[in-house]
């Protein structure tokens, strides 16, 4: 069964926040980053209550297809595709798009879903604040910050969920709850890691960190290079002694390509958390000692100035696909699984990630993030093809990864839901949405 929107009673409530296809802006929210989306009705939400409204009548019509396609969108940037469908509805939540410092002392920052992290960067520098995100200004906070957030400060200081105080959501009955450790805590369990499974977070309360850059403008020390290099294995290796040992302020992130054959290019961005030069100065050396140069650069900058913010319109215009794993070790093993994989036509790109540190302070049971223990995480990127010939470009990947995050994955199979969530982690999360979503509204994208 396919909606139609010509034969829907669209309730009164909802009819101002509807756009179909037969007008002239549809072409501009249909689809996501990843994927071309035709959904039959898209509903622009100003506030909680047309979230709460929408997802009543979705549930309605779910009783009478069991297979209708809802997706929930912030930014359109995830990596599953997951925030639009064909011939479903999309609730979009971007025109819900506050920043709000409500309390400079606490460092407490009110953020809406619908806003992006280039927006909330920005909006904290100049009180030298900063939350702990991804690495791209486009991304939506809600898409994000639900499902637990790896960036330049993981390891200083850990994921995006783990600086959520509280959060409004509504679940599949239209309820609406705030959400807090002492108010419905196993919700605020779930809703730190477990992305959109239990519901529609509308708003966050983070606590930010005071960077206390010497500029006051959320300043860190960001340092770039591009190396070159004909034995990938041993640069990983080498790369991964020099981040296990790197000071926490030290966060590094990779892109490795290929240049030719045998070759290497690998672009590097480290962040050192904040402007001390002195501290970071001998460990930005022993990066730029790791291989050969063709490029580097290291300079004192704002935060929001690291993470682009096109803030680009969303046409399907990603058809990459995108695997990854939480890696134990970044070691030698580590090194020749990335080699390996590389031998396969289908890999474009490989990205490496320190991760740990602050990240690994919290406990394993505090929140529905069960990866608590890795050092590295890895991304394949590759050439859009059939699943068995993905698996086959992820395998050396695959027999090392200990985990995957979520919503990174174009891969949203059972498998990966199993391993991003396994153990008591999976266990508890079924039982709680067994219980506020029975009918599983929300299951888009990667989801047990």
């Amino acid at each position: 069964m396919s909606l139609d929107h010509h034969t829907l009673e669209i309730p009164a409530n909802l009819q101002d926040l509807l756009i179909t296809k037969s007008e002239a802006i549809y072409r501009n929210v249909r689809s996501s980053y990843m994927k071309v989306g035709t959904p039959e009705l898209i509903f622009m939400a100003t506030s909680t209550a047309d979230v709460a409204n929408v997802v009543q009548y979705v549930a309605k019509l779910k009783k009478t297809d069991e297979h209708l396609a809802f997706s929930i969108r912030s930014g359109g940037h995830g990596m599953s595709g997951s925030s639009t469908n064909q011939g479903g509805v999309v609730l979009d939540l971007s025109k819900m798009r506050t920043v709000e410092l409500i309390d400079r002392e606490k460092k407490l920052v009110r953020v809406q879903a619908g806003a992006d992290w280039g927006t909330v960067a920005k909006a904290l520098a100049p009180e030298d604040l900063i939350i702990s995100s991804g690495n791209f200004g486009d991304v939506g906070v809600g898409g994000l910050a639900a499902s637990g957030g790896i960036g330049y400060f993981t390891r200083s200081h850990g994921l995006t969920i783990d600086h959520i105080k509280a959060v409004v959501l509504v679940t599949a009955d239209g309820t609406v709850h705030t959400v807090d450790a002492t108010h419905e805590p196993d919700l605020f369990w779930a809703i730190r890691g477990a992305g959109s499974q239990l519901g529609v977070i509308t708003e966050f309360v983070f606590e930010a960190t005071h960077l206390q850059s010497d500029t006051k403008d959320a300043a860190v020390i960001y340092q770039r290079l591009t190396y070159t290099t004909d034995d990938v294995a041993q640069f990983v290796t080498d790369w991964g002694k020099w981040a296990t040992a790197a000071p926490r302020e030290m966060t590094s992130f990779l892109m490795i390509q290929k240049a030719g054959v045998g070759s290497f290019n690998i672009s590097a961005s480290n962040v050192w958390s904040t402007t001390d030069t002195v501290k970071a100065t001998p460990v930005l050396e022993k990066a730029a000692a790791i291989a050969p140069l063709i490029e580097h650069n290291a300079t004192i900058t704002p935060y929001p100035t690291i993470i682009p913010h096109p803030q680009s319109e969303h046409g399907g215009q990603q058809r990459i696909q995108i695997w990854n794993g939480l890696i134990d070790k970044a070691d030698q093993q580590l090194g020749e699984a990335i080699a390996e994989a590389f031998k396969n036509p289908l890999t474009l790109v490989m990205e490496l990630r320190s991760i740990g540190g602050a990240m690994n302070d919290v406990a394993v049971e505090e929140t529905a993030w069960a990866a608590r223990y890795q050092e590295a995480f890895v991304s394949v990127w590759m050439m859009p093809g059939e699943e068995t010939e993905q698996t086959k470009a992820f395998a050396p990947i695959e027999k090392l990864s200990t985990g995957v995050y979520g919503a990174y994955s174009s891969n949203t199979s059972l498998a990966m839901a199993d391993k991003a969530w396994p153990g008591q982690t999976g266990e508890r999360l079924r039982q709680l949405i067994a219980r506020y979503d029975p009918q599983r509204l929300f299951n888009q994208g990667i989801h047990l």
